[in-house]
C-alpha cells in the first residue's frame, strides 16, 4: 500500500516541550473547532485563508503557516490532537494547501481571480477576513481596480515580485555553485512521512530551507540517518516538479543524503527526489537503508583520498557536554575534514573532538553527515572547526 494512502498519526515533539494547562488545551481545541468548521464552510480559496482579494505574497505565507501551526498543533507547542478529529484535520491540510498552491503563484492566482470576478455572487462577503471575535473587517476589503493600466502595471509588479523568488540563490555567486541544480531559497511547510524499524509509522511537520528540480533541504526534529526514505508532501512550485503538476500538492519520495546538527536542536536534511514510487524493496523494509551510488562530479573544495589513521572520538552536546567517547578509525580525509567508521556512536550528539596520537593532531569538528555502510557499521563525515589536518 501507497504512504499516501495510509492514516498517519502526528507525532509529538521530542524531550523539552511544555505541557499545558487543562484550560489552555480547552480553549485551544474551541479554537480549534472554529477554524475547522470555518474552512469547511469556505467556499473561495481567499476564505480558506482569511485572506480579502488585495492581500500580498507575504501576508498569503503568514496566513497559511499560522493556519498549519493552529491545525498541527504539535509543529509549534506540542500538543496532539485527538483522533477523533485528525481526520478532520487532514481534510483541513488538503484544502488549505490546494488555496495556498493556488494563491502564492501569481498566474494561477490571476486566472483564479478572473474565475472569481465572473461570478461575484459567489464570493460575496464571506470573503471577507475573519478576525478571533468572530467579526469581519469590512474596512480590509478592497475592489479590484478596473483601470486597464492600473491592472497591468499591479500584474507586472507581481510578476516581477514572484520572479525574484526564482532568482535567489541558496550559497555564494553562480560561478561557484557546485550543485548539478541551482538552489533556491524558499521557505514552505512539508509534511514528512517516515519509518522507524520499533515505533512504525511516524510524521512530522518541517519547513524547507532551500529547493531544486532535484532535490531539497528541510529543517526537522527526528533524527533520521542517510540513506532513509522519507515521503513528502508539499506545495511545491510547478517550474520545480518533475510530475503532478496540476495538483495542489507535490507528493514524492526522498532519500536522505546530509544530515546536519544546529544549536537550536533542530536537523538540517538535505534530501533527493526519487520520483512517485518508492525505490525496490521499500513496501516490504521501509525503515530500511537505501544506498544510492553518487555519479556526479566530486563537489568537495578539499577532496578526500582513502586514509587510515587510529583516532579518539569524543562525543559532546551543543554546551560543549561530554556525552561518550571511543576509538575509531578514519576511512577517509581532507584537508578540511574526515570520514570516520565508529562503532558506538550515541543516538544524539552535536559535535566532536577526534585526535590523532601518531600525528599529534586534535581538532573540535561538526557533523555533516551520518550513515550506516553495507558492512553494518556507521560513519561519522565531519568537518573541522578550529583546525585543518597536518597532510
Amino acid at each position: 500500500m501507497s504512504m499516501a494512502s495510509e492514516t498517519t498519526k502526528p507525532d509529538r515533539f521530542g524531550p523539552g516541550e511544555q505541557d499545558q494547562s487543562p484550560v489552555e488545551l480547552s480553549a485551544y481545541f474551541l479554537e480549534l473547532q472554529r477554524l475547522l468548521d470555518r474552512i469547511e464552510s469556505s467556499t473561495t480559496h481567499y476564505q480558506v485563508l482569511s485572506l480579502d482579494r488585495s492581500a500580498t505574497r507575504d501576508r498569503i505565507d503568514r496566513s497559511y503557516h499560522h493556519l498549519l501551526s493552529l491545525i498541527y498543533p504539535e509543529y509549534s507547542i506540542g500538543v496532539e490532537v485527538p483522533p477523533e478529529i485528525s481526520a478532520r484535520v487532514d481534510r483541513a491540510f488538503e484544502k488549505s494547501s490546494a488555496a495556498f498552491s493556488v494563491l502564492a503563484n501569481f498566474a494561477r492566482r490571476r486566472e483564479y481571480d478572473r474565475t472569481l470576478l465572473s461570478k461575484p455572487v459567489q464570493d460575496g462577503p464571506q470573503s471577507m477576513p475573519i478576525h478571533s471575535s468572530g467579526g469581519t473587517d469590512k474596512s480590509a476589503v478592497k475592489k479590484p481596480p478596473h483601470n486597464g493600466e492600473e491592472q497591468g502595471a499591479i500584474r507586472d509588479s507581481q510578476r516581477r515580485a514572484r520572479q525574484r523568488i526564482y532568482s535567489e540563490s541558496s550559497r555564494g555567486a553562480k560561478g561557484d555553485n557546485r550543485r548539478r541544480c541551482e538552489r533556491i531559497r524558499l521557505s514552505i511547510p512539508v509534511r514528512a512521512t517516515g519509518f522507524d524499524r520499533k515505533n512504525g509509522k511516524w510524521h512530522e511537520m518541517a519547513e524547507t530551507i532551500d529547493v531544486s528540480r532535484t532535490g531539497l533541504r528541510l529543517r526537522m526534529r527526528r533524527q533520521v540517518l542517510r540513506g532513509n526514505i522519507l515521503y513528502l508532501t508539499l506545495p511545491l512550485p510547478t517550474k520545480l516538479r518533475s510530475h503532478s503538476y496540476s495538483d495542489p500538492h507535490y507528493s514524492v519520495y526522498t532519500v536522505v543524503h546530509r544530515v546536519e546538527s544546529t544549536p537550536n536542536g533542530m536537523l538540517e536534511v538535505g534530501l533527493e527526489f526519487l520520483g512517485e514510487h518508492p525505490p525496490s524493496g521499500f513496501l516490504e523494509r521501509p525503515w530500511a537503508i537505501f544506498q544510492k551510488q553518487w555519479v556526479g562530479c566530486e563537489r568537495r573544495r578539499a577532496p578526500r583520498v582513502p586514509n587510515t589513521e587510529i583516532v579518539r572520538v569524543e562525543y559532546f552536546s551543543w554546551s560543549m557536554e561530554p556525552i561518550a567517547s571511543e576509538e575509531a578509525r578514519t576511512e577517509s580525509i581532507s584537508r578540511t575534514g574526515l570520514r570516520i567508521v565508529v562503532k558506538a556512536a550515541p543516538v544524539k550528539f552535536d559535535l566532536v573532538r577526534v585526535r590523532c596520537n601518531s600525528r599529534g593532531f586534535e581538532a573540535l569538528a561538526k557533523v555533516k553527515n551520518r550513515f550506516v555502510a553495507k558492512d553494518a557499521h556507521e560513519r561519522l563525515c565531519v568537518q573541522f572547526i578550529d583546525q585543518e589536518w597536518p597532510f
